[in-house]
């Protein structure tokens, strides 16, 4: 199995021994075979030969058990429309991916890639011979068309995502051959083979299709491009074109052929069920040389909220899934019927470390509340205020711990003194800080002063659908009314939350979060320095990071900028270890400067998945930076027949 090594500023595929690729492989010597529907087609004249239907070196997925069988359906669901389930399980395709345990980026769809020094070319050899789901051959210039055509076509896309993007200047994609390109960035980008392997990698083979999307381009299809922008009943060709390309917009396109494992069927667009079925095509083997996937189709109903997918799962009507049914008061009713629905469970464990993360706005537009927010002291008596073992027991079941917002235990970021600071339940020393911080006056209800004579009260937002957080706020309320302090929790939508942030009307925030994992960590670090509006704990500070222009943007403190200077540094060394040496450098700062109080380490979570159905990890990482379960290798998973 191929995987991706990071040695002397160089990322470089190797194989592993025992799997030969080429004409020394066994494949080659003993044949491939296919799924029985395919090789009915094969037979009807209606499809070729698999050996023409893959490449020359098909990628070798080693399955996690055992070699599987073909057939089946897989179950899974989803609510809304604009959900990413369905990017998760059949559209996790990339040039290369997480492996499944996240401890490394690995190839997918490409053979290998090479890195120069500094990290500003990156060298992809694809796959001789790999072809789109309808059959044209996938090549170097699908790759350019798409860099020369979407990327950096400003109509198509005005401002390029900033994982693309170097020194200010947009990547450059140049064929080397037909079977290699080189990605070339104006300035180091250190992060650009993580950020490809995470819900951000989708829209570069989504928009690579040139055969099939240059229909669609005005540049490509002048004459006929009117005609269908009116049956499309778009506004322009550029809204058409992104509607073929973005999410979801690509998953209402029956037409549009893919790298992924299986092709949609039904599409993701006002109906009640999507389905997806084989990729005739598909890339990849198992180590018996059997063409993947082993399920025939994947159906994802499309359900009104998630308190409906849980009852299909606990009917035994969801054959493998952990979103919409892994939160902690869904927990004990999956956990409880089990045998019912004839699943077993696997652990769905959280990349974030934190169940609740409280954040005060260092940069209120408020001088009173932003003198108080920003004395660490009044953070530090506030922290020494919570509960957290009553939190545990009566808002987690007993299943977290006490944990600051800091990496989790067992990764190579880890502070054990960043992760169990200020931890320990005691009033007197919490009073002692709050006192500590000036704040010694009281009105006649007994709540602090601040420095304008001022009762200290604030608002700390929470999502109106996590009513779990809004519970854990309304005991954290109660906590610190105790020692002087009158915060109000206050639910709210997303939407309304986010639009405080970017204007900078926020008190605080309670929020799940903390980059428990490393790569977590490395690319999201918005709970560890001020680095875009979502940082709530600075959110002027984080504003001033993405743009210091913007007019809600304040000048940072020193330590900020220290850090500011040390991510910059992240993004742009050309190794892992560097990368992580820059990273506690900068982690060391967020735990002197305690911006974050953070409760419990938030708990396991759980999935479910038949028990006949195999190669399923019994952990795999749950979040949208890693795609769960799509690193998890889907293709491999199998029915027991």
């Amino acid at each position: 199995m191929q995987h991706v090594r990071i040695l002397r500023g160089r990322v470089v595929s190797t194989v592993a021994a025992a799997i030969l690729l080429g004409s020394g492989w066994a494949g080659a010597a003993f044949g491939f075979q296919e799924a029985p529907e395919l090789k009915a087609l094969v037979d009807a004249g209606k499809l070729p030969p698999v050996e023409q239907r893959l490449p020359k070196e098909p990628l070798v997925l080693t399955p996690l058990e055992s070699v599987g069988s073909y057939g089946g359906t897989w179950r899974t669901a989803t609510f809304g429309g604009g959900d990413s389930e369905i990017e998760r399980s059949i559209g996790y395709t990339r040039l290369v991916r997480w492996n499944p345990e996240w401890t490394e980026v690995i190839p997918d769809i490409a053979k290998s890639v090479e890195v120069n020094d500094n990290a500003t070319e990156y060298t992809f050899t694809l796959r001789e011979g790999t072809r789109w789901s309808d059959g044209e051959p996938f090549t170097a210039d699908d790759l350019v068309w798409w860099n020369e055509n979407v990327l950096r076509n400003t109509k198509i896309t005005p401002a390029a995502p900033d994982w693309l993007t170097a020194g200010g200047e947009t990547v450059k994609v140049e064929k080397l051959a037909d079977d290699k390109v080189v990605f070339k960035f104006a300035a180091p980008n250190g992060l650009f083979l993580m950020n490809m392997a995470t819900v951000r990698g989708s829209d570069i083979l989504a928009a690579a299709p040139a055969h099939y999307l240059k229909q669609f381009h005005k540049d490509f299809n002048p004459d006929g491009i009117d005609a269908l922008v009116k049956a499309a009943g778009a506004t322009d060709w550029v809204q058409l074109f992104n509607n073929k390309i973005g999410f979801p917009g690509r998953w209402r396109d029956l037409g549009r052929p893919t790298l992924d494992a299986w092709v949609l069927t039904a599409p993701y667009n006002g109906t009640t069920q999507v389905v997806a079925e084989r990729n005739p095509y598909y890339a990849k083997v198992d180590t018996a040389g059997n063409q993947l996937p082993y399920f025939d189709r994947i159906t994802i109903d499309v359900m009104q909220d998630t308190q409906a997918i849980i009852l299909k799962a606990i009917s035994g009507e969801i054959d493998m899934q952990n979103r919409f049914i892994e939160t902690t008061d869904a927990r004990t009713v999956i956990v409880q019927n089990q045998q019912k629905g004839g699943y077993g469970l696997f652990i769905a464990r959280p990349a974030w470390s934190n169940a609740l993360l409280i954040t005060l706005n260092q940069t209120h537009k408020n001088p009173a509340l932003r003198a108080v927010f920003s004395n660490k002291d009044f953070r530090i008596g506030l922290s020494y205020a919570i509960n957290r073992e009553e939190l545990n027991q009566l808002i987690y079941a007993g299943q977290a711990k006490p944990y600051q917002a800091a990496p989790r235990e067992g990764t190579a970021l880890y502070d054990e003194k960043m992760a169990t600071q200020y931890l320990e339940y005691n009033v007197d020393l919490a009073n002692q800080y709050l006192d500590k911080a000036g704040l010694t006056k009281r009105d006649a209800d007994g709540f602090r002063l601040g420095q304008d004579g001022k009762r200290i009260t604030f608002a700390i937002d929470a999502l109106t659908g996590s009513p779990i957080q809004v519970d854990a706020l309304e005991m954290i309320q109660r906590y610190w009314r105790a020692v002087g302090i009158d915060m109000q929790p206050r639910p709210a939508e997303r939407s309304l939350i986010f639009s405080r942030l970017q204007n900078n009307d926020n008190d605080g925030l309670g929020w799940v979060g903390g980059g428990g994992y490393d790569f977590l960590g490395l690319l999201d670090p918005k709970w560890y320095f001020p680095h875009e509006y979502e940082s709530s704990f600075a959110t002027a500070w984080g504003l001033y990071y993405q743009n210091p222009k913007d007019p809600n943007a304040q000048d940072p403190s020193p330590a900020a900028k220290k850090q500011m200077d040390l991510y910059r540094q992240v993004q742009e060394a050309p190794t892992l270890e560097k990368q992580l040496e820059a990273m506690k450098e900068l982690l060391a700062i967020t735990r002197d400067e305690f911006y974050v109080i953070g409760t419990n380490l938030e708990p396991d979570r759980v999935g479910i998945v038949k028990t006949n159905m195999h190669n399923v990890p019994k952990v795999i990482p749950s979040t949208s930076f890693y795609m769960t379960p799509g690193p998890a290798k889907p293709e491999t998973f199998y029915y027991q027949q």
